[in-house]
């Protein structure tokens, strides 16, 4: 046993000093500069989110990017409360917000969010797809800050995007957790590998999303963004690139319950099924460092798991805090031993989770 653990330490390690070579690419991408900027297409589909979407138009309105080439379309994706009204109401005199209902659709491929975004690109203007989620709110500088990094080889761009987290625990270890996996997608697409994307902070260009068909041709999945990132990855002689920049953070709310939190990550885990190699051999790393940290005293001594888990809790500490220095959350690190703790935990327990079923509940509906 002590021979597996100390592999798999080792394995680990070598893991993240490869990942660290990925996120040092994305780091220090390259961006165009020109004063031609293209026009774009900002849409958020959103469910049942009166108490979110107020906050989410009102960042909107206050972007940094020219009337003339910025439309921003909300979808009303079959909201049972007044999100629809609070839509209409909040943007009137703004005429670059357009508000829709997602449309009925027999496509089985286009159900729930594909559905609504698929019904706003189809009358989009934009050159280049910009998305985020209602209950979010975007910086003045998001739209800018992420357009620059569209090479002429350039399909997508990834974004980061971290919880509110300044009077809550459980909040503030959910905030260590998105930097986290957000490192890991960032570092895997420098290498060229991509791994995973958040579709609260995604922007792709029109023709890349019609040259995979759209959501229509992708098979349904309940992490649309993923599934579309991996079709427009296929696409020959472009790349997707996901830049850590601070000016096109996106900030949500946390998950308020642990029942909450754990639909999420089913929604997450389930949707993830199907990823490369490097997700596989990561996700083993992960799942068995975790192990290791929660249980290995009993396997191989005190000062063996002492020296194992040490290893292993500098290897995320070396990756995060290159991302969290980048995008000024540095102060989130004083709960750093608890998220190791949160983080271990979950994640032993999610993939056991379904043994007892593989629905997913999500924003009132079952997939």
């Amino acid at each position: 046993m002590e021979i597996f653990f100390v592999t798999i330490t080792a394995g680990f390690l070598l893991l993240h000093i490869y990942l660290y070579r990925g996120l040092t690419k994305s780091i220090s991408l390259d961006e165009v500069v020109s004063a031609d900027l293209p026009s774009i297409t900002i849409i958020v589909a959103g469910r049942n989110e009166a108490n979110n979407i107020v906050s989410c138009i009102n960042s909107l309105s206050e972007i940094n990017y020219p009337k003339d080439k910025l439309q921003i379309i909300l979808v009303n994706d079959k909201s049972t409360d007044n999100t629809l009204a609070l839509m209409q109401e909040h943007t009137t005199s703004k005429p670059q917000f357009l508000v829709i209902t997602s449309r009925e659709s027999a496509n089985t491929n286009l159900r729930g969010k594909a559905n609504a975004i698929d019904t706003a690109i189809e009358i989009s203007k934009g050159e280049i797809i910009l998305m985020t989620d209602a209950d979010c709110t975007v910086q003045k500088s998001w739209a800018l800050n992420t357009v620059k990094y569209f090479l002429p080889d350039i399909a997508m761009v990834c974004g980061f995007t971290l919880i509110r987290s300044e009077d809550s625990l459980f909040a503030k270890l959910q905030c260590l957790d998105w930097i986290y996996l957000l490192t890991l997608a960032s570092a895997s697409c420098g290498l060229g590998k991509i791994m995973s994307c958040i579709g609260n902070n995604l922007a792709f260009t029109k023709e890349a999303y019609n040259s995979v068909g759209g959501y229509s041709a992708i098979g349904f999945s309940v992490t649309e963004d993923l599934a579309l990132m991996r079709n427009i990855n296929k696409l020959k002689n472009k790349r997707i690139v996901y830049p850590v920049s601070h000016e096109s953070l996106v900030m949500t709310d946390p998950c308020k319950t642990v029942n909450e939190l754990a639909s999420q990550k089913r929604r997450w885990f389930r949707g993830g099924t199907g990823i490369n190699f490097l997700g596989y051999v990561t996700g083993f790393e992960l799942y068995t460092a975790n192990i290791l940290i929660a249980a290995g005293y009993f396997f191989v001594g005190f000062k063996l798991w002492l020296l194992l888990s040490s290893i292993i809790v500098l290897s995320v500490l070396l990756l995060m805090s290159s991302s969290a220095i980048r995008l000024r959350s540095v102060n989130t690190f004083a709960y750093f031993p608890l998220f190791i703790i949160y983080f271990s935990l979950y994640g032993l327990l999610l993939p056991l989770s379904f043994i007892f079923g593989t629905k997913i509940n999500w924003k009132g509906r079952k997939f």
